[in-house]
């Protein structure tokens, strides 16, 4: 049994001394060595992930601009729609307004004329603008002439039913008489 324990330390001697370096085996660097050869190498990966890192950035911010882009797309599409859709209401709301204006016109009534104000600013609240007509400048873009008579060339100069603009886009154009 001595004999089996002397060989154990034998074999563990002669494994520490793989593990020690002799100064014959250390040889210093040379230029071209292994060593720096490797230096160089981490250096040239270091610098293509460097790159890959600016391009994955550049198309992670590519792809946010164009979500964002979409974003505002989708909301500017969805406003157009609720705007057409209450396009439709407003035109069907715009004859009963007539209505009131050609009844404050032959009355004069008070309770009338605070009416057609809170008609009006409601439909201000909703995006609707009157067109403005008498004394201005005839304009066929916003105006339908429907008659003519002795004034200032293509002055208005009356109104026969007021004109409205839905968001910068000619609801209903005003019919006016135009000054020749």
């Amino acid at each position: 049994m001595q004999r089996v324990g002397n060989m154990d330390d034998t074999v563990r001697r002669d494994e520490d001394k793989k593990d020690e370096v002799t100064e014959d085996q250390m040889q210093p660097l040379e230029e071209g060595s292994l060593e720096e050869e490797q230096i160089d190498t981490v250096g040239e990966e270091l610098e293509s992930l460097r790159q890959l890192s600016e391009q994955l950035d550049n198309q992670l911010k590519r792809s946010l601009a164009d979500y964002q882009n979409l974003q505002k797309r989708v909301q500017e599409e969805k406003s157009n729609w609720i705007r057409m859709a209450n396009k439709d209401l407003l035109l069907k709301m715009l004859p009963v307004l007539d209505t009131l204006m050609l009844a404050h016109n032959h009355l004069a009534d008070k309770g009338l004329e605070l009416s057609i104000n809170q008609f009006l600013q409601a439909l201000k609240d909703e995006g609707v603008e009157k067109i403005k007509t008498i004394g201005e400048q005839f304009d066929p873009n916003t105006m339908e002439a429907t008659g003519t008579r002795e004034g200032k060339e293509g002055e208005v100069l009356d109104e026969v039913r007021s004109g409205f603009m839905y968001y910068e886009m000619v609801l209903r154009p005003a019919q006016v008489i135009v000054g020749a």
